[in-house]
């Protein structure tokens, strides 16, 4: 019997990607600014402005969290030893322009690169744009 070579995976960035899956499970826009390098890049791929720099993560982050209820549901995860690549479904929850509550599900897709500190140096985050565009027409949002 041939014997198989064991991949290893880097743990260290999966230990990573738990805290920081935390941050945005709870909200909590200082855990995620803490996990960013200074010079971070955060670029949401929805035709907006990318934000730059760790405390304006932090106040973009804070901005996102008082506007939008959303959370998560996990997908597929990939790791390399700088970066993971996160495949996931945001639960959007908006309304309809007469006020009827409805649950908007979007893919998404994350790319996250590491700095040689093991801090965040930039992440690109890809909605599925006909899914995000259905979800803020129906609620009669324009964006």
């Amino acid at each position: 019997m041939a014997e198989t070579a064991q991949i290893e995976r880097p743990l260290a960035v999966e230990a990573l990607f738990e805290r920081y899956h935390v941050g945005w499970e709870t909200r909590d826009a200082d855990l995620i600014a803490s996990l960013h390098a200074p010079d971070t890049i955060f670029c949401l791929h929805d035709g907006s402005d990318a934000v730059a720099g760790r405390e304006a993560l932090r106040a973009h982050c804070r901005g996102l969290f008082a506007t939008y209820d959303f959370s998560l549901e996990r997908e597929r995860l990939l790791f390399g030893p700088d970066h993971w690549v996160f495949e996931w479904t945001m639960l959007l929850s908006l309304a309809e322009p007469d006020g009827t509550p409805f649950t908007a599900r979007v893919r998404m897709l994350d790319v996250i690169t590491l700095d040689a500190h093991g801090e965040v140096l930039r992440k690109d985050v890809y909605p599925n744009g006909a899914e995000m565009a259905a979800a803020f027409a129906r609620a009669g949002v324009a964006r």
